[in-house]
Parts: structure tokens; sequence; C-alpha cells
């Protein structure tokens, strides 16, 4: 009999991509069966009257048919875990599309400290196109009808108390991506024994890499004035195009932004993390107890500073 699917939902900037390119491969016992383009349009896509779970289903079906049977099947994508940009507010929506979907599947949900995620938060929204300074962003009052960043999305233990009640709480495990920086061959050990991983017997040297690493905070001044002037998913008709972001001004000024000399000037300058340092100071200690609580009581996020 195959391996009980793993389905891994993020959240986006706990260290996805580098899961899903080197630690979710089949040498460590892993065989995705889905990426981020068939989970969108299986998943996350479809208009709520017009979900259907049986293509999803089916390409699972034929996935499993192609792995070994000690294999375990993975799908990895965080955005299952929602639209960070509009405060992942169909979160609770595509945990219930999972649950029809693959109803005994295993699920990972992949955490960080909150005052140390939220400024890579702010660096993706920049890297999409963004031209909000950090505290318009942070702050940003919506219109009647429309959604931005909500601080309510990073207080996990609402979706992982969520996804406990559909899955059972023995089969949803949450990962912090601080396990995996203080000792990466014990937190991958432990998530391998989690979902049955009988194949896996360590990283590889591969393994041992990092993966897409962001731009500098002192950067995102300049890159989002960049955004002004180039196509973008953000701002795809500018007045003024000079390029399309993540590329043309915008990668030759983060190019320029991350040379020796100036990196060593800026290193100390965070805007963005004195911001979120100061505004979001006690503001997921409430959420992080209950976190704590329904996870056994051994997560404790207070200690990664």
């Amino acid at each position: 009999m195959p391996k009980r699917l793993l389905i891994h939902i993020g959240y986006h900037k706990t260290a996805t991509t580098w899961m899903q390119k080197l630690l979710f491969v089949p040498v460590h016992g892993y065989h995705p069966l889905a990426d981020h383009a068939q989970v969108f349009e299986h998943v996350t896509a479809p208009h709520g009257l017009c979900f259907d779970p049986a293509p999803m289903q089916r390409l699972i079906a034929e996935g499993v048919k192609k792995i070994p049977p000690t294999a375990v099947p993975v799908i990895s994508s965080e955005i299952l875990s929602g639209n960070l940009f509009f405060g992942g507010r169909e979160s609770e929506v595509y945990a219930n599309r999972l649950k029809t979907i693959a109803p005994d599947a295993r699920i990972l949900i992949s955490i960080r400290a909150q005052l140390q995620l939220l400024p890579s938060v702010y660096m993706q929204y920049v890297s999409r196109g963004g031209t909000m300074p950090c505290r318009q962003f942070f702050e940003q009052q919506t219109p009647l009808g429309y959604f931005g960043f909500d601080p309510v999305h990073f207080e996990y233990d609402r979706l992982v108390a969520h996804y406990q009640n559909l899955f059972g709480r023995r089969n949803v495990y949450v990962l912090p991506q601080e396990s995996l920086k203080v000792d990466m061959a014990a937190a991958t050990a432990k998530l391998a024994e989690f979902c049955d991983n009988t194949d896996f017997s360590g990283l590889t040297r591969e393994a041992h890499q990092v993966i897409m690493a962001s731009y500098p905070e002192y950067a995102a001044p300049f890159l989002r004035r960049a955004n002004h002037v180039q196509r973008s998913v953000l701002v795809p008709n500018p007045v003024l195009s000079l390029g399309e972001t993540p590329g043309g001004l915008y990668r030759a000024l983060g190019y320029v932004l991350k040379t020796p000399i100036l990196a060593r000037r800026l290193k100390t300058y965070k805007p963005v993390s004195t911001y979120v340092q100061t505004h979001f100071a006690g503001r997921y200690t409430a959420s992080n107890t209950r976190l704590a609580d329904i996870t056994g009581g051994t997560l404790d996020l207070s200690k990664y500073r």
C-alpha cells in the first residue's frame, strides 16, 4: 500500500522553497505529486460555486501509481495558506477543500516567529511590484469590500486548530523554520518520523544550500520606487514602463545595493524590522501561547529572537 499523502500548506516565507527544491525530493524519500500551477488550478483558483475535488483527486491517484510504495507522496505549496497580501482570508476555505480532496492526508504547517517573518513579508510585497512604504503596507486602511495585509493571518493557532479539527491532532505537524536553523538534521528527522518516511536516512550535502535569498531591507526604499516605472503583478500598467519587476531596473538596483561596499555600510540599517519590532511588540503573545497549548506545550516561539 502507498504511504499516506503529506500536504504542506506553508506559510509563506518559512523556508518553503528550500523544502520544495531540496527536501521534498526522491533522494530523501519524498515524491512531489503537484506543482504550484496545478495546486492553483485545482484547489485555490476555482470559484466556490464551481469547485470540484475530482480533478485533484485524479492527479493524486495517477501520481501515486508512479512512485515506489515506500516513498511519501507530497504536495507542497504555500499558496494553500492563503494570500498574505490580502489577509489570508481564504485559508479556511482551502483547508476545507483539502479535506474533501484527501481526507486521510497528513498536514505540515511551517511557521516562523512573527516579528522575524513580517519584514520578509514586506520584502516579498516589494518583489511583486509593491510601492507602499512599510508603515502604509502594515497599517493600510482598505475601502469597503477590499482587503489588504491583516495581522490576524499570522495568529497561527487559528489555522492550526482548524486543521486539527478537520484532520485530527495527530495528523497535523507544525514546523518552525527556526528549528531548521538550530538543528536541520534533527528537525528533518522528526518530520520524516511524523510522515512515516522510512526511506529518509539524513540530508544530502546538496540540501545545505541557501535558496532565493531576499534583497536586504535597506534596499526597500529604492526598490519600491523602481516599481513605479516597471510592470508587475501589482502594477500591471504603469505610466512609464522600464522593464518588469523583479527584473529590469529592479534587479539592476538590487545588484548594486548588494555590492560589498554598500552592504558593509548599510547592513545595520533595517527600517522594516525596526518598524515591525515596535509596532507589533506583544501582538502575537496570546496567539503563540494558544499555539503551544494545542501542540502539546513544546512549541515556544518566544525563544526565537
